[in-house]
């Protein structure tokens, strides 16, 4: 169930990109309801005449009734709750494993609040108009609820099977090092890509869609970094596979690494087509999707690492799941 869970956040995180890149955001007005409907409606003949002025938010007249911008942000929050249901799902699943691992419930019912939460950002959001740090906020919580459902989800499955003889705890000490702070880089990175993102949308609003090949060029400060800063954690990247290897032949560092590196090169060939073809609006949540699966795979790989220097650590060795022992 968590990894469904898992599946599910990484999916709304796409959806909420789709949201943003077709200015679907205030497609709602109101939350929970839709124009204080809870199916919205499809056509404006079905709102009042003056419903810019009944809806309005934060003092600020709505936009145009827009039909394709109300549904995509109505169906971002059914997919929402969606994963409410899935978070109390999880925890319920969680219970009979207590016993096992009381971490595991620990962290579905923590993850659960943290969604409940990100509920409540939802809201904020729209009811102060999209203002643009309440959107950073909801994206960064958003990362964080996929990564304590990785861990809970590595926790259920088991854990890398090593032994003193055969890797020392000094390389997964070093791996744990490399990864942290290649985390951090990718964070660091999607941090300014929100902010370029931050730049892009007030570009389109004085530009307008019809100069989108122009908006480029109107772009600088934490673009220019943004842009260039990717050498770095490529870099970084390189180097921790290079110290992955050191660990063993594990099937499920072998994968993490050759996931981490396609997307990695997806990334970079996303960043040329939105630089060199004048920011195409299906490449944004792709650009989104990418990163948050960067941050899923190198957390994954993690979470791997954290378990196997526990169980190092532990006397005797736990017995785990035999699909993270030697091939």
């Amino acid at each position: 169930m968590v990894g469904l869970t898992v599946g599910a956040v990484i999916f709304l995180i796409l959806v909420g990109g789709i949201v943003r890149s077709t200015g679907s955001g205030m497609g709602c007005p109101d939350w929970p309801k839709c124009f204080g409907q809870w199916v919205p409606p499809t056509d404006v003949s079905q709102l009042p005449a003056n419903y810019k002025e009944v809806f309005q938010v934060a003092g600020k007249e709505i936009a145009d009734f827009s039909a394709f911008k109300t549904w995509v942000e109505y169906v971002n929050r059914l997919l929402g709750v969606l994963i409410g249901f899935f978070a109390l799902l999880t925890v319920a699943f969680s219970i009979p494993m207590r016993k096992i691992d009381a971490r595991i419930t620990q962290l579905s019912i923590g993850a659960l609040l943290l969604v409940i939460i990100q509920g409540g950002i939802g809201a904020i959001v729209v009811r102060t108009h999209l203002e643009v740090s309440t959107i950073t906020i909801h994206m960064m919580i958003a990362l964080v609820i996929m990564m304590v459902y990785i861990y809970a989800w590595i926790r259920s499955r088991g854990t890398l099977s090593v032994s003193n003889d055969r890797v020392s705890r000094s390389v997964l000490q070093r791996n744990l090092a490399i990864g942290g702070a290649v985390l951090l880089l990718t964070l660091l990175q999607i941090g300014m890509g929100t902010q370029v993102r931050e730049q892009v949308d007030l570009v389109a609003l004085e530009m307008g869609e019809s100069q989108r090949e122009s908006w480029i060029a109107a772009l600088s400060g934490v673009y220019d970094i943004h842009k260039l800063f990717h050498y770095v954690l490529t870099f970084g990247i390189v180097v921790w596979i290079a110290q992955l290897k050191k660990v063993g032949p594990f099937s499920s560092i072998q994968k993490g690494s050759w996931i981490m590196v396609a997307i990695v090169a997806f990334e970079i060939g996303l960043g040329l087509w939105m630089h060199h073809g004048g920011i195409p609006a299906i490449a944004q949540p792709l650009h989104l999707l990418g990163a948050s699966g960067l941050i899923a795979a190198e957390f994954a790989l993690m979470s791997l690492l954290f378990n196997a220097y526990l169980a190092s650590t532990s006397t005797p060795a736990k017995k785990l799941d035999p699909q993270f022992s030697y091939k």
